[in-house]
Formats: structure tokens, C-alpha cells, sequence
């Protein structure tokens, strides 16, 4: 007679729930590094072919997302095509004076003229912004640009990095000076040229069939998908 059962012990259950736990662990390591992976790949530079045929490197960013040095260069490059007045046309020929060439004759604005460089450089504008800053530039350029006796170049000494306000809009400061070449003088007259510029991302769509100039120049002004909406005077006190 014993005096004591034995019993034998089933292991099968918990080799089962052991398996189980294992299986849900190397599960949720496996999505953690195709997370990363994704992550990676994301980041990577791709190669991608523009509407014109020329190639890229592109790395992928959200809908509204850009980058602080594409956000300077487009600020930048928009502001000084649209500061910058020159009706001499360049020419690869240098025996020619530059007096023979034709001259822009200009985009006329209610009783003023734009040069037509700026004009395409208004389309980086946004629409509820774009018509009464044009009537400003216009009002600046001194009409015998247009004869080829002045020029202006805006030459920018500072571009602050941009200040997210919110998702897709940002805000920086350029201090600058717009110098003013009038007839023989190469020195130039310098104003100071100072504001806090606004911009926000924007969708920019394809080009359409046989485009117009002007869609071809809305296009070329807005394919880095930002647009500004807003210039006003540098706060210095800030």
C-alpha cells in the first residue's frame, strides 16, 4: 500500500503556451525591424524622372513636409528673380553691345511695367497675394529699365532657417540689400531690403498637353510645391 500517489505530470500544455509566447515575441521583433527597414528605405535617396525628362534624387517627405534648404533655396531664388530688374537680354555672342540686343519690353501693369522675369517669378506667389505685390514691384522699377539704362540686382546677406508656425507653413527672415545700377555708374545704390517672408507647402499639378506661356511659367515658378503668401518688413526688435 502507498502512502503516497504519484501522479504523472502532462508537459504538453505548457510546451504549447512556451511555443505560443515565443512565437508572439519573435513577431513583434519582426515588425519592429520592418518598421526600421521602412524607415531606411524612406530616407534613401531615390532616383526620379521630372515631367521634363531629366533625373533626380529625391528622398520621400510627407504631403506637407519640406526640407529647411529647400524651403531657403526657393525663398531665396524667388526673391531675387523678383528684385532683380534687367531688360538686356543675355547673349552668348560677346562681340555684340549689349545696346544692340532687343531689349525686354516689359508686362504691363495698370500704368507701370514689370520685367518680364519678374512677371514669371510672380506665379511663386499665392493668388490672394500675387496681383497687389506685382503692383508694388511695378511701382519700384524705375521705367528706364526698360531702355536699358538701369539695373538691379537684390543681393542677399542672410536667410534665417525656417520657423515652423504649423504643419505645411513656415516663416523666415532675409536681410538683404537691393542695389540700384544706373547708366555708367558700377558702384550701385544700396537700400536696405529687410523682411520676413511666409510660405507654405502647395500641391503642384502636372503640365498639361500643348501648355500656354503662362501655365509654363506658373509651373516652372511653383514646381518645388511651396508658394509664398505673405512679405512683410523685418522686425528688428524681435
Amino acid at each position: 500500500m502507498r502512502l503516497l500517489d504519484k501522479k504523472e505530470i502532462n508537459f504538453t500544455p505548457l510546451v504549447s503556451i512556451g511555443q505560443f509566447v515565443i512565437l508572439i515575441f519573435l513577431f513583434f521583433i519582426t515588425l519592429a525591424n520592418s518598421s526600421k527597414l521602412s524607415q531606411i528605405s524612406s530616407s534613401r535617396p531615390t532616383l526620379v524622372e521630372l515631367q521634363d525628362g531629366t533625373s533626380i534624387r529625391a528622398v520621400a517627405v510627407g504631403e506637407k513636409g519640406r526640407t529647411d534648404q529647400a524651403i531657403m533655396d526657393f525663398a531665396g531664388r524667388t526673391m531675387m528673380n523678383l528684385m532683380s530688374w534687367n531688360a538686356i537680354p543675355k547673349s552668348s555672342d560677346e562681340s555684340l553691345n549689349p545696346r544692340e540686343l532687343k531689349l525686354d519690353p516689359g508686362v504691363q501693369i495698370a500704368d507701370k511695367k514689370l520685367t518680364t522675369n519678374t512677371w514669371t517669378s510672380g506665379f511663386a506667389l499665392s493668388e490672394d497675394f500675387r496681383a497687389s505685390f506685382l503692383r508694388e514691384i511695378a511701382g519700384l522699377t524705375p521705367s528706364d529699365v526698360f531702355s536699358g539704362d538701369t539695373q538691379s540686382a537684390l543681393l542677399v546677406r542672410y536667410l534665417s532657417n525656417p520657423q515652423k508656425i504649423e504643419s505645411g507653413k513656415w516663416q523666415l527672415d532675409m536681410v538683404a540689400n537691393l542695389v540700384v545700377f544706373k547708366g555708367k555708374d558700377q558702384l550701385g545704390n544700396a537700400i536696405s531690403f529687410n523682411k520676413t517672408i511666409f510660405i507654405r507647402a502647395i500641391n503642384t499639378p502636372p503640365l498639361p498637353n500643348n501648355p500656354s506661356v503662362q501655365q509654363v511659367a506658373a509651373y516652372n515658378a511653383r514646381k518645388a510645391g511651396m508658394e509664398i503668401y505673405r512679405i512683410q518688413d523685418l522686425d528688428l526688435g524681435r
